[in-house]
């Protein structure tokens, strides 16, 4: 038997996403993504495409701007290859600036979503159950813009289908995966003490602080529930409630390290609204319920 002594147990390293303890591994300075710019890159695509493809759709439509307002559907159609498209530039276009996948970029780690998915599926349903009860309870609209998409079955099943889909998909991308780190890289950067060590720090990790991270789940969740107050007739209710949903999303994506999740999350929250108006309609097939 040897007598030379045992080497003293080592704690496990806790790994940075972009470095790895094998020098020859290391991916160099830390790459701080998304942050703002990227941010502002996707939005400003985001808005673009959209508004081309609804005018895209109206005009191969024969219908004009005036008389959109009465062809929702249409609209909708339009934002959703609005949405499409978007996503297909991003997927190609940012893993050019980040030098690494989309997913990866914006962390949609779908492991943790089949990881926790029995978890986060009842979440967002019993979310969404708590959301519907408290709007009872608080000034909503008797009529919005939402109702024009409930004039028809078939335009009703295109809405269940774009927001129990593709809205969250995207939405969580924009705000949980863009928005929310570039918030919370701003914060640290400007936080940052301007000192060797700091800069050190800030080149060698891309984590986020814990006061960066609720800094950016504050601010992140304003813009997510103004760009709903259109649909909803800028009811202060209604867009506190979404405010809150958006802090529950964010929670959901900080704590899981998923947009994925986050995804999920946001699809079951949707799914349970729609389930219950299908509930309420017969499938859709007695919208005149709705108006009751």
């Amino acid at each position: 038997m040897s007598d030379l002594p045992l080497p003293e147990p080592t704690k496990p390293t806790a790994l940075d996403i972009q470095h790895d303890i094998e020098p020859e591994n290391d991916h160099g300075i830390a790459k701080h993504i998304p942050h703002i710019g990227h941010a502002a890159l996707f939005f400003t695509l985001l808005f673009f495409m959209v508004v081309i493809c609804i005018v895209v759709v109206l005009v191969l439509a024969h219908v004009s701007v005036e008389a959109a307002r009465d062809r929702q559907g249409l609209a909708l159609f339009g934002q959703a290859l609005g949405f499409m498209v978007t996503l297909a530039i991003s997927f190609i276009v940012f893993p050019l600036f980040w030098q690494r996948t989309f997913s990866r970029g914006i962390e949609w780690n779908a492991l943790a979503a089949g990881r926790y998915w029995a978890r986060i599926i009842p979440a967002g349903i019993a979310l969404s159950f708590c959301a519907q009860v408290a709007l009872h309870f608080l000034p909503t609209p008797e009529k919005s813009p939402l109702d024009q998409l409930f004039k028809s079955t078939h335009e009703a099943w295109l809405f269940a289908a774009f927001a129990v889909v593709l809205a969250p998909l995207t939405e969580e991308i924009a705000f949980r995966g863009f928005l929310l780190p570039a918030f919370a890289t701003a914060y640290d950067w400007l936080a940052l003490e301007r000192t060797p060590a700091g800069i050190q720090r800030w080149q060698t990790s891309a984590m986020h602080s814990q006061f960066a991270l609720v800094f950016a789940t504050i601010f992140s969740s304003i813009p997510f529930a103004l760009m709903h107050a259109g649909q909803l007739s800028h009811a202060w209710g209604a867009l506190g409630v979404l405010y809150v949903v958006s802090l529950a999303l964010s929670f959901v994506r900080i704590r899981l390290h998923s947009v994925a999740c986050s995804t999920l999350f946001h699809a079951s929250y949707n799914a349970t609204i729609f389930a219950v108006l299908l509930w309420e309609t017969g499938g859709f097939r007695h919208l005149e319920k709705l108006q009751h």
